[in-house]
């Protein structure tokens, strides 16, 4: 994402997305504690929150600080559709728009000719969505992403809050020190054996000192506390860091055969995008949480950067047999793709049997537009088939945080 001379950076949050969606199509569930997820809370209504619920919580905890929630599974491709609204949206009001599952950033820079000052540029774009989506979504605005970011969620729920260039030393100054991106427990942990408790306080520590504390991440945190965000901006253009697809099992299992099945299908969706973007992935990431929540992540990467499935499965499944080795059952899967680069073409120096790998991925893909993935069943997520339940979309899975 570049930023034009304006560098107005806007930050769109959707408010408690997938609980909210859910009280929109159920009128029925409005003012109620509402819980999406299985297993542990992917999202919740303001109404459980008030309770202590939080995202990333188990359901066990969940029932027990409140009794009265309703919990429901979700249903990921309708969360999706009205995410991509949103963000047709949001395209109104901002360029080169950077979109996640519930979250967007967008340069406003030059936009505000068209819609008025920042603060009536977010706040127009918030009616419209509530208007047009019937959800209501926080709008951060400030010179760079963090600020940005921060200034969404100063603003939740459903507000819009601009943090001009001569506000940025007032509003870090009183935070708490661990509200500032890029501290995490441990960090939190060092800067109180310090008596640091505030933005303004770790603002007072020099260059040396940060550096020597926390090694590099101590170099962006100096800039962060001053209201400069290191990060560097992405090109429109640029390929994604990451590609995920991860999921919650119906029941925690030690089924090989399933375990393996659910892999090569989250696997095949990555893979799948990847070449949609003209993307080769060369490094696999694998994680497994147990039925004890116990969680173990493991990487390997290939020596040649590739778009085809099997190929990459065959690096899943070689981590798979380094972690999977506790005699637990298996509650969450979860992959992640990286390293991308260009997709290469059929060239003189392509084997006769790539050639025709490709040219059948190429059919599949094609029928799956038309018809919905589940038109084909590949590989060995044939170990599903009887196991879960399918839509045009796909395997209907327990969790609705298939893709990030």
């Amino acid at each position: 994402m570049i930023c034009c001379n304006d560098n107005l950076i806007l930050h769109v949050d959707v408010d408690a997305f997938f609980a909210a969606i859910e009280q929109l199509l159920i009128p029925a569930l409005g003012g109620r504690p509402v819980i999406v997820g299985s297993g542990c809370i992917a999202s919740c209504s303001y109404e459980a929150r008030r309770f202590g619920l939080r995202a990333g919580m188990s359901l066990r905890d969940a029932r027990r600080l409140c009794p009265q929630a309703v919990v429901l599974a979700g249903d990921y491709p309708i969360y999706r559709c009205f995410a991509e609204h949103i963000w047709d949206i949001c395209r109104r009001y901002a360029t080169h728009l950077e979109t996640h599952l519930d979250e967007a950033y967008g340069d406003a820079g030059g936009m505000t000719g068209l819609h008025g000052p920042p603060p009536e540029l977010g706040d127009k774009l918030r009616r419209q969505v509530l208007a047009e989506a019937g959800l209501s979504v926080s709008v951060g605005l400030a010179a760079n992403r963090m600020l940005a970011k921060m200034a969404s969620s100063a603003a939740k729920p459903g507000g819009v809050r601009w943090i001009a260039p001569d506000q940025v030393e007032a509003f870090l100054s009183p935070l708490p020190a661990r509200k500032l991106p890029g501290v995490g427990r441990q960090t939190a942990a060092v800067l109180d054996e310090m008596n640091i408790a505030t933005v303004a306080q770790l603002r007072e520590l020099p260059r040396r000192t940060m550096e020597g504390l926390f090694g590099l991440r101590g170099l962006v945190l100096y800039e962060r506390c001053r209201g400069e965000d290191p990060q560097v901006p992405r090109r429109p253009d640029a390929p994604p860091r990451t590609l995920s697809r991860e999921t919650t099992f119906h029941q925690p299992t030690c089924d090989a055969a399933q375990i393996r099945g659910m892999l090569f299908y989250l696997l095949e969706r990555a893979v799948r995008t990847a070449r949609t973007m003209r993307l080769a992935a060369r490094t696999v990431e694998l994680t497994l949480r147990y039925d004890d929540w116990k969680q173990f992540s493991a990487a390997r990467s290939l020596p040649e950067p590739t778009a085809r499935e099997e190929e990459l499965f065959t690096v899943v499944l070689a981590l798979l047999g380094q972690l999977h080795r506790r005699r637990v059952a298996l509650r969450h899967v979860g992959l992640v793709l990286s390293n991308f680069s260009p997709a290469r073409g059929d060239d003189l120096l392509t084997a006769p049997a790539d050639r025709r790998r490709d040219r059948l991925h190429e059919a599949v893909d094609a029928i799956r537009r038309r018809w919905g993935h589940a038109a084909v069943v590949s590989g060995q997520s044939i170990n599903l088939l009887g196991r879960l339940e399918q839509n045009d979309y796909g395997f209907v899975l327990r969790t609705p945080s298939l893709t990030k």
